[in-house]
C-alpha cells in the first residue's frame, strides 16, 4: 500500500511541477526574478499576455474531476443520480471563472473596466447553476420522490467545486504573473505541509479527539501541530521568495499574514477533509475514487485545497501579504 501511495504522490507532484514550469513567466536574459518579460510573444507561451493558461487548466482537471467523483458517490448512495445538472452547472461556473484567463486569446487584453470584474463571472454562473438545478428537476417532480434533496445537492456540487476553483483562478491572476503563480503554489504547499504536520503531531502527541464520529484519527493536538507547521512553512516560503525570486522590497508580508495563512489554511484543510469524510459516510463510500492507488481519488487529494483557496484569497485582498503588482 505504501509503495502505491508513494508512486501516486510522485506522479501528482511531477505533473504539478510540469504545469508550474509551463505556466511560469519567461525571464529576461540574465534575470533571476519572477517578473513578467515585456517582450512580445504568442499568447500560448506562458507569458503576461495569457498568464495562467496552463495552471488553470490543471486546476480545472483536478477540481472538475473531484466533482465527477462526488456525483458518482451520490449515484451509489441515497441521493441518486445528479450527474447532468451538477456537472453542467460546475462546468459552467469553472468556464466563467476562466474567462479573464483566456480572454487574451481573442487578441485583446481583458478590459479593466468590465462591470463584472473577474469574480463576477463565476458568481453569476453560480446563481444560474443553482436555479438551473431546480429547473432541471421541475418536470420530474413528484411528492416524496427525493426531488428537493437532489436539487440541493446538485446545486451545492456546482457552487462548491466551481466556486473554490474561481478563487484559485483569482489567486493566480493576482499581481504580476510571477507573483500570482507564486501565491497559488504557496497556498498548495502550506496546506499540504499543514496536513502532514497535523498527521505527525497527532500520531506523537494526540490525546484529545477532535471529531471522533467523523474522523477518529484527528486530534486537537494534531490540529495545533498543523497550525504551527503551516505558520513556519508560510514564513519560510515567503522569505525565500522575497530573497531569491523577486526584486528587493516588492514582497511585503505583515507578521499577521504568516499567522493568518497558517491558521486559516489549516482550519480550511481540516474542514474540507471532514466535509468529504461526512459525505463519504453518508454515501457509504470509503474513498472518493480509485484513480490514485493508495491515495483514493482526486477529491481525496483536493479536499483540503478547495476551501483553502477561498480563505487564502481573503488574506491576500486584506493586504496582509502583498507582492509585485498587487
Amino acid at each position: 500500500m505504501l509503495r502505491f501511495r508513494l508512486l501516486s504522490a510522485l506522479i501528482l507532484v511531477s505533473t504539478a511541477l510540469l504545469f508550474v514550469a509551463l505556466d511560469a513567466p519567461r525571464q529576461p536574459a540574465g534575470g533571476s526574478s519572477l517578473i513578467d518579460d515585456p517582450s512580445p510573444s504568442i499568447a500560448t507561451e506562458a507569458n503576461p499576455e495569457c498568464r495562467g493558461c496552463w495552471i488553470v487548466a490543471l486546476g480545472a482537471i483536478l477540481f472538475f474531476g473531484s466533482a465527477v467523483e462526488c456525483v458518482g458517490m451520490c449515484a451509489r448512495g441515497p441521493v441518486g443520480s445528479i450527474a447532468l445538472p451538477a456537472l453542467i452547472g460546475c462546468a459552467g461556473v469553472m468556464l466563467a471563472a476562466a474567462v479573464p484567463v483566456y480572454w487574451p486569446l481573442s487578441g485583446s487584453p481583458y478590459p479593466n473596466d468590465c462591470p463584472l470584474g473577474k469574480l463576477g463571472w463565476p458568481l453569476a454562473a453560480g446563481v444560474l447553476a443553482l436555479l438551473g438545478s431546480f429547473a432541471w428537476y421541475i418536470p420530474k417532480y413528484r411528492a416524496s420522490s427525493g426531488f428537493f434533496l437532489r436539487t440541493i445537492v446538485a446545486g451545492w456540487v456546482s457552487v462548491y467545486f466551481g466556486g473554490c476553483f474561481a478563487f484559485a483562478v483569482a489567486l493566480r491572476m493576482t499581481g504580476t504573473s510571477g507573483w500570482g503563480l507564486f501565491l497559488l503554489v504557496g497556498v498548495i504547499v502550506i496546506t499540504k505541509f499543514s496536513d502532514a504536520g497535523a498527521y505527525f503531531s497527532g500520531r506523537v502527541f494526540g490525546r484529545t479527539k477532535l471529531c471522533p464520529a467523523v474522523s477518529p484519527g484527528k486530534t486537537v493536538e494534531g490540529l495545533v501541530g498543523g497550525i504551527l507547521f503551516a505558520i513556519t512553512v508560510s514564513w519560510i516560503y515567503f522569505r525565500l521568495g522575497e530573497t531569491y525570486l523577486f526584486p528587493a522590497g516588492t514582497v511585503r508580508a505583515h507578521p499577521l499574514g504568516y499567522i493568518a495563512l497558517g491558521v486559516l489554511l489549516t482550519l480550511a484543510g481540516v474542514l474540507g477533509d471532514l466535509l468529504e469524510s461526512i459525505f463519504k459516510r453518508e454515501m457509504g463510500c470509503k474513498d472518493s475514487g480509485k484513480l490514485l492507488p493508495g491515495m483514493g481519488g482526486l477529491w481525496d487529494v483536493s479536499d483540503s485545497l478547495l476551501p483553502a483557496m477561498v480563505l487564502a484569497y481573503l488574506v491576500v485582498v486584506a493586504g496582509l501579504i502583498q507582492g509585485p503588482g498587487s
